[in-house]
């Protein structure tokens, strides 16, 4: 359908800007087509805070939608043809970024079977093309994008597909190959000046750069970390580099229903793998910390951490020095440090628990060691 129109609009650039001299059929015989090239032709997707997010599952709301290329050395004429629902892609604006082309046109129509069609041109400038290197993505052009969806998130791919019609979607390389050298994606139109290499991913699989961990901060009932039922308040979790440099830190949920204390979620770059329960926000630290790993590729949800919370004077053991500091909360002086089972009392239950601590943990508290998937 274009075929015509990319023949007109090549010749006008090469005629308006380049103002080569030697006939176009005759450089196509000397020209640098080459089936190893494989241009790659993809959407990276941002929210409306700027934040990088998974074109495989967008809720309702704005974007932006950057349509990137790598894979090329260079860039004469490049056009790709998409289409759209407009049922749910409800708002589609189209604007070329690449500043070393110019923009031949972007035409917004009518489709068929209800849907709408883009079509964005671009033509280097330079004499045979815009110099890329094959190794890092360029932007080509920008979409700001409404999604209106009945579901909780779409997968963009399932309402905005680049037709891979030859005519329609297809890059060329240098002016000097012709007007007839393209590289496509319809592997079904290979031809002597067709070359089916091109591939294209409306939402690519998403490289998060932070993942978010999550858990629970636990009393423990002994010295290697064994998990009570009841959530521990006001205690920071620390995140680690390589270097073992806090990179990241929150503390343990100490409001609302009790069920919800010793809560946390903590966002960190990807490849984190090293965190610690540790010290509270008041108070003198009487938390043994405890530190854990986790793989450090994806979200985890399930970081529950339980950590001895009864020595008082900070030493890595439970004695008589503790159970000193323990009994002066029986007569009064409350400590959530010593109320077990957050009842809000420190009472004879509490101190059956802490005995419990005091006949194993003399020797030194030794967690088991703790890792999450």
């Amino acid at each position: 359908m274009l075929k015509s129109f990319k023949k007109f609009f090549v010749a006008l650039i090469i005629g308006t800007l380049i103002a080569i001299a030697v006939p176009l059929n005759v450089l196509a015989a000397e020209g640098t087509i080459d089936e190893t090239v494989s241009p790659y032709l993809y959407c990276v997707y941002y929210n409306s805070d700027g934040e990088q997010v998974d074109g495989n599952g967008l809720p309702s709301g704005d974007y932006r939608v950057d349509v990137m290329l790598e894979g090329m050395d260079s860039l004469s004429v490049f056009q790709y043809t998409a289409e759209y629902d407009p049922s749910t892609v409800t708002s589609l604006s189209t604007e070329a970024v690449i500043d070393t082309m110019r923009l031949g046109g972007i035409k917004d129509t009518e489709a068929a079977n209800g849907k709408r069609r883009v079509v964005l041109v671009l033509a280097s400038e330079g004499e045979d093309g815009t110099e890329l290197d094959h190794l890092s993505p360029v932007t080509l052009a920008t979409m700001q994008v409404t999604v209106d969806c009945d579901a909780s998130a779409i997968d963009f791919a399932d309402y905005f597909t680049f037709v891979e019609d030859p005519d329609l979607t297809f890059a060329e390389a240098y002016y000097h190959d012709g007007i007839e050298y393209s590289y496509v994606v319809d592997t079904n139109e290979a031809t002597d000046f067709n070359v089916p290499t091109m591939k294209t991913d409306v939402t690519p699989a998403f490289a998060a750069s932070t993942i978010t961990v999550s858990g629970k901060v636990l009393i423990a009932v002994d010295e290697i970390g064994t998990a009570s039922n009841y959530g521990l308040r006001g205690v920071k979790i620390y995140a680690y580099d390589n270097d073992n440099n806090v990179i990241a830190e929150t503390v343990s949920n100490a409001e609302g229903d009790k069920s919800t204390w010793g809560d946390y979620s903590l966002e960190v770059p990807v490849d984190t793998t090293s965190f610690e329960v540790g010290d509270p926000v008041k108070g003198n630290d009487t938390i043994v910390n405890r530190r854990f790993s986790i793989s450090g590729v994806a979200d985890v949800t399930d970081a529950n951490v339980a950590v001895v919370m009864c020595d008082y004077n900070d030493d890595g053991v439970i004695n008589s020095t503790d159970k000193g500091r323990f009994n002066d909360t029986l007569r009064g002086e409350y400590s959530i440090y010593a109320d077990f089972n957050l009842d809000g009392v420190v009472n004879p239950t509490d101190k059956g628990r802490f005995n419990d601590l005091l006949r194993t943990g003399d020797k030194g508290i030794n967690y088991v060691q703790l890792s999450f998937d």
